[in-house]
């Protein structure tokens, strides 16, 4: 059997394992249009700010590849083509395959922006995009992240890291906002605003301000605001949002509406041909609707289930659950599943000391737990986001206790003591 999977990050790596320890003697073929070893996105903002090295950033050593029999290849796919099962590559290259995966991730949105064609923009999705970064920053004092998201408030605290003022302008009313609620937001940018940061919302970078350099090149010197005002800078870090790579199964007949659609199987509408990761399209655990859940722990599961459905080996996707957490300024946060209501989904139960950094909401609807934001003191947060995986019913005492106390995991005592 030839399986042919296109990326590797966590989709595909997981894939890969998974297709190598159920069919030993396959041939698995990786396609990357990334020249390095597997390594984790998520920390490209903490090695920028100089807190792990490049060594931590990966998720397997060198050793990787050879050991399980992988032929790693780097390339671009233009274009995959059903009729045939093979892929053409950009440098012309035609790769068959019996069995594909489709893993290519994400990549930056940037609308356009008057201005942007000059030095000293950035995004902050790769490690060679972090790279860059770092290099470009002993020449800034000043910096304007564009987005108030997850990424970019990674990116403006890679930033901080290295000295740099850093400004973050939003164009939604709060910070995180597809992650939590305004209350909570409210907490994090007091945070921000303390530690130094600039947090602008509701507001828009309209133009790109720029000065010719010493060596003769225009670079950016600041931006102007929708407001009038004007920020001097000397780097812009965008991070607006991110779109599905779905440009290489263009008319290829395989189904897209925002990502790849894909089954419980991680099937595409066309046989023999996967998708999972960031690109995918699949069922969301607590609505039953189809979407992308761009977060890890989705990639790496959808990357398994794909892997042994490749291999033979049936079993069935889940469905995604949204969780998010980071450390903002020092203070943890994490949230789950529904976080805002619609009006008569459901009830909430809250509560919140802003003052001591502390906020809990819990969501509720038919006596199950669907979803809830921690803030300060996240402890247990594993033990929630399981019970809304689980759909479980949940007592409304037993959520109210869970406000305001500190929440510990069970505690089993050893066999020969009585314990299970």
């Amino acid at each position: 059997m030839r399986y042919l999977i296109i990326g590797n990050s966590a989709a595909g790596v997981f894939a890969a394992e998974t297709i190598r320890g159920l069919d030993p003697d396959g041939q698995i073929r990786m396609i990357s249009n990334e020249n390095c070893l597997p390594y984790s996105r998520c920390l490209t903002s903490y090695y920028l700010g100089n807190e792990i090295s490049e060594e931590m950033m990966y998720i397997r050593d060198k050793a990787f590849y050879s050991e399980t029999g992988i032929d790693f290849q780097v390339g671009h796919v233009e274009r995959v083509e059903p009729k045939s099962n093979s892929v053409l590559l950009d440098s012309g290259e035609i790769v068959t395959y019996d069995k594909l995966l489709i893993a290519t991730g994400s990549s930056p949105f940037n609308p356009p922006l008057e201005g942007s064609d000059v030095e000293g923009i950035f995004e902050l999705r790769t490690l060679e995009d972090a790279k860059a970064v770092a290099k470009f920053a002993p020449n800034v004092k000043s910096a304007v992240v564009m987005g108030a998201g997850l990424v970019g408030l990674k990116g403006a605290h890679g930033l901080h890291e290295l000295g740099i003022n850093v400004t973050i302008v939003g164009s939604a009313p709060q910070v995180l906002r597809h992650s939590i609620d305004v209350e909570s937001a409210g907490i994090l940018t007091r945070l921000l605003e303390e530690d130094g940061y600039r947090v602008l919302l509701n507001t828009k970078v309209a133009k790109v301000l720029s000065e010719e350099d010493a060596d003769g090149r225009m670079s950016v010197s600041g931006v102007l605001l929708n407001t009038g005002e004007q920020i001097p800078c000397q780097m812009i870090i965008r991070a607006v949002g991110v779109r599905p790579n779905v440009k290489l199964v263009r008319d290829s007949g395989i189904s897209v509406n925002y990502g790849i659609v894909v089954d419980e199987e991680m099937q595409t509408s066309v046989k023999d041909i996967y998708a999972a990761g960031d690109v995918a399209e699949a069922f969301n655990l607590l609505s039953d609707e189809k979407g992308v859940n761009a977060i890890w722990p989705s990639a790496t599961e959808q990357g398994i289930v794909a892997g042994c459905n490749m291999a033979g080996v049936k079993r069935k996707y889940p469905g995604s659950l949204a969780v998010n957490s980071a450390v903002i300024s020092g203070v943890g946060i994490i949230s789950a599943g529904v976080v805002n209501l619609q009006p008569g989904g459901g009830s909430v139960l809250r509560a919140s000391e802003p003052e001591k950094n502390f906020y809990r909401k819990f969501v509720i609807k038919d006596g199950h737990l669907v979803g809830m934001i921690m803030v300060g003191d996240i402890e247990g947060a594993g033990i929630l986001s399981g019970l809304i995986r689980k759909k479980a019913k949940v007592d409304i005492n037993y959520l109210n206790q869970m406000l305001i106390h500190t929440i510990e995991y069970p505690r089993y005592l050893p066999v020969e003591r009585g314990g299970q």
